[in-house]
């Protein structure tokens, strides 16, 4: 195999790779959205004709929209046409539940962050003072 042709084939495999890696974020991403808006009330609601598909490729995905529905009302759509190929529908007060929500998550997520960090920072520090420890030679 020559240079050119293996480089060729060294860079498609890299870009297979980082795409599926993509992919995989956008899954994982959707995934979660997609529990905390079922949990905070909004109805899933398949692409599954031909105008709900249309829609579903014309709003951006992964995203929360709000469009006005009369008399000072709003509905939200999230949309996710990578797993489901589906719609999360929702009113005001699921979009709220939505929001106390995903701020509880987010909370959580950075407690659990800020353990690792702090478990990790011990971890380190007590390996160094095993290594420099006089008194420890001692015993």
């Amino acid at each position: 195999m020559t240079t050119s042709r293996t480089l060729r084939l060294a860079l498609v495999l890299t870009m297979a790779s980082a795409l599926g890696g993509c992919a995989a974020v956008r899954r994982h991403q959707a995934s979660s959205t997609e529990d905390l808006l079922a949990a905070a009330g909004f109805t899933p609601q398949p692409a599954d004709t031909p105008q709900r598909r249309e829609r579903l490729q014309a709003l951006p995905p992964l995203q929360l929209v709000s469009q006005p529905k009369g008399e000072g009302k709003t509905v939200y759509r999230y949309t996710d046409p990578y797993s489901c190929q589906c719609f999360y529908v929702g009113d005001q007060q699921a979009y709220a539940e939505y929001k106390r929500l995903a701020l509880e998550q987010r909370v959580a997520d950075e407690r659990i962050q800020a353990a690792e960090i702090e478990e990790s920072s011990l971890e380190e520090s007590s390996m160094e003072w095993g290594v420099w420890d006089p008194v420890g030679a001692w015993w």
